[in-house]
């Protein structure tokens, strides 16, 4: 069972929000944001269709200002009331927005001034609540520092001794090293000299801290990720009797809300994973295993995060006689007594085998640009027989003269088709996934960058999220209803998901191919054209920058995954990433130059992009076109130009599924499959 992040439950604050009318969309950008929040790019004109979490933050911004400038509402606690539950829909309806931490502490501010305005207590425990939620839920916001002081300062307003104590103690063993943390401290030994022995001794200046866990789980491999402010040297070991794997964080330290904590995890892999403060400055991570083969772990920046991947031990091969269900998906019981006109069910994908740390080094792949055709050419494909609609009314035959009639059966179902069988790699082998007759179900459309990652934005103001997000919902459209695959979305607004919950979203979901879309950019305004990669070191200085800029890590870090990305391209899925790249590749330019001739065929390459490392499945990265040119930018701000590029992305799909397995793809085709989008759960 997929699990996300365990975090504090937000339901007391945001249940009747929850439950209210959404209000009207607001028209405008957010304001820039303190406490972290990236400011909009000043020379880019407002994105038209703004986020709808920024539209409800605007409005509650808004009826803000409306109750400090008129004496008349301040003076009912209805009027107050309202605006707090205008924050309060942000949070309920948009957990993972920029806005959150801001809006609980707005709301523990107009609490904090009713208690006082109306001299009602009750409202002092609304304000604590709000101020503790935005440690506990949001510990990287940088709002917790005065969440926890306004704390703090209630305390100390209230001259209970043991309160003040318990809110001192909570905002030194967070914010230790803040510039009111001598405050508080003074505060603390003048009002009760009786607690001072009670205060915690603030720990070594410069440790990085660690403040967030989470992880996804798939039937293959498991993903961890830790939030911590800055990269430390790492110690490992995997111990046997019980299996699990340590890892010591050197020079760091635990935020309060990870302390001596245990996330059971419960999938095939991992039992639990363990956090705790091994001595004063270092943190120990425990992986408790059930069945893991190996393991690896490298550092991802802005923000800083350790990765750490595991993976299972392969299954062997067992064959079944599962009769295929009607969408094409292997039913969930075998069939008793299998008839001999039924076909049988293909083999399950067996998990993709990654080399142990014993393994040699493998030799790095030469630089190169994949070429555009590879291997035996490919035969004109004939419209089978399956694909043929027959009138139900002209089927309808005269009626049969009596005579004995079998009562097993009312139709005569019609013979399977002759197995065909899958076309060669381009390079003329056939990879492990063609060698066991495998087929494609679900797949994963990533469409990249989004919310605060506006991406590059085009001289005319057009932003690579919105306009790749518009492409991904056409391509999710045309894939339901044209292939009848189920589609699962990264992300179907404009909301921020890290670059390493894109590829666990993947495998978490078992899918069976990952395409992320992008718009490029070039330095030179002349650039135009599509490209398409795959996962590999990069062959050139453009892939180079291309990766920099998707990835936007520095350099000193690519280095460090080589041995991860060696790993993935020992694998069979790096000539199906290869073949995939090269379909979409030359289908998009063929429907774009139906339109527009002049468009450039800039061809396949490979690069070490950080959305495609881990994928369990072919994954690729298509740029969908130049928007830093002038002419790209302005055509693809129109919708049909859009469309186009979604049917080119289509094709290229249906081209490599076509390839893969003749045989299943066409049964893809027998109605519109379901698009889901993944749950805010799967992505804390």
């Amino acid at each position: 069972m997929t699990r996300g992040l365990l975090r504090v439950s937000v339901a007391v604050l945001t249940l009747g929000a929850a439950l209210s009318p959404d209000p009207a969309a607001a028209a405008r950008t957010a304001p820039p944001k303190s406490g972290g929040k990236p400011a909009a790019r000043p020379a880019a004109p407002p994105t038209p269709n703004p986020s709808p979490d920024a539209a409800l933050y605007r409005e509650a911004e808004g009826a803000l200002a409306s109750l400090k400038a008129s004496s008349r509402k301040q003076a009912q606690r209805s009027e107050w009331e309202g605006v707090i539950l205008r924050y309060r829909r942000v949070v309920a309806r948009y957990p993972q927005s920029g806005y959150c931490d801001n809006s609980l502490l707005a709301i523990g501010d107009l609490y904090r001034t009713m208690a006082k305005r109306f001299n009602a207590p009750r409202y002092e425990d609304d304000a604590l609540q709000a101020y503790r939620t935005i440690v506990a839920e949001y510990p990287s916001s940088r709002l917790g520092e005065k969440a926890l002081y306004s704390s703090f300062e209630m305390a100390r307003e209230s001259g209970d001794a043991k309160r003040i104590a318990a809110a001192a103690r909570a905002y030194l063993d967070a914010f230790p090293n803040s510039e009111r943390a001598g405050d508080v401290k003074a505060q603390t030994r003048r009002r009760v000299p009786v607690q001072e022995a009670a205060l915690p001794t603030p720990p070594p200046p410069g440790l990085a801290q660690v403040f967030n866990l989470r992880f996804w789980s798939g039937e293959t491999s498991t993903r961890v990720v830790l939030d911590l402010e800055h990269e430390v040297k790492i110690r490992s070991d995997r111990i046997r009797d019980p299996d699990r794997l340590w890892i010591d964080l050197a020079g760091a330290r635990l935020h309060p809300n990870l302390t001596d904590r245990a996330f059971p995890v419960g999938d095939g892999l991992l039992k639990q994973i363990r956090v705790g403060q091994n001595r004063d400055d270092v943190v120990r991570i425990v992986l408790d295993f059930k069945d893991v083969k190996d393991y690896s772990f490298f550092y991802l920046q802005n923000p800083t995060r350790l990765v750490v991947d595991v993976r299972a031990t392969p299954r062997p091969m067992v064959a079944t006689n599962s009769p295929p269900s009607a969408s094409g998906l292997p039913s969930a019981a075998p069939s008793p007594v299998p008839s001999p006109a039924t076909p049988v069910a293909s083999a399950p994908r067996p998990p993709a085998p990654s080399p142990s740390p014993a393994d040699p080094p493998a030799e790095r792949m030469p630089a190169r640009r994949v070429p555009a055709v590879e291997g035996p050419a490919p035969t004109a494909r004939k419209a089978p027989v399956w694909d043929v609609v027959i009138d139900p009314a002209a089927a309808r035959g005269p009626m049969p003269s009596p005579g004995p009639v079998a009562t097993a059966s009312r139709t005569t179902k019609p013979e399977p088709p002759v197995p065909l069988p899958p076309q060669a790699n381009r390079g003329g082998s056939y990879s492990l996934a063609r060698q066991l007759g495998l087929g494609a179900r679900r797949i994963v459309i990533d469409a990249g960058h989004g919310g605060h990652d506006p991406g590059t934005t085009g001289p005319g103001g057009l932003q690579e999220k919105d306009l790749v997000l518009d492409v991904a919902l056409r391509l999710s459209r045309l894939v339901r209803t044209q292939l009848g695959a189920e589609v699962v979305m990264t992300r179907d607004s404009d909301v921020f998901v890290p670059l390493e919950e894109r590829t666990a979203i993947a495998n978490s979901k078992g899918a069976d191919l990952f395409l992320s879309i992008h718009a490029n950019s070039s330095r030179n305004p002349k650039a135009q054209g599509i490209e398409t990669y795959f996962l590999n070191f990069a062959a050139d200085s453009h892939a180079e920058s291309v990766a920099a800029r998707e990835n936007a890590i520095s350099a000193a870090t690519l280095k460090d995954l080589q041995n991860l990305v060696r790993a993935i391209a020992l694998n069979s899925k790096a000539d199906e990433s290869k073949d995939f790249a090269a379909s979409v590749q030359e289908a998009m330019v063929e429907s774009m130059r139906a339109h527009d001739p002049e468009v450039q065929d800039r061809g396949v390459h490979t690069a070490p992009f950080y959305v495609l490392i881990g994928a369990n499945m072919p994954s690729i990265l298509a740029e969908i076109a130049f928007i830093s040119h002038p002419d790209d930018e302005k055509r693809l701000k129109k919708p049909e130009s859009r469309e186009h590029v979604a049917a080119g992305l289509l094709e290229g799909v249906r081209a490599y599924l076509d390839a893969l397995n003749r045989t299943q793809s066409p049964k893809l085709t027998v109605g519109p499959r379901k698009s889901t989008v993944v749950s805010e759960d799967l992505r804390r």
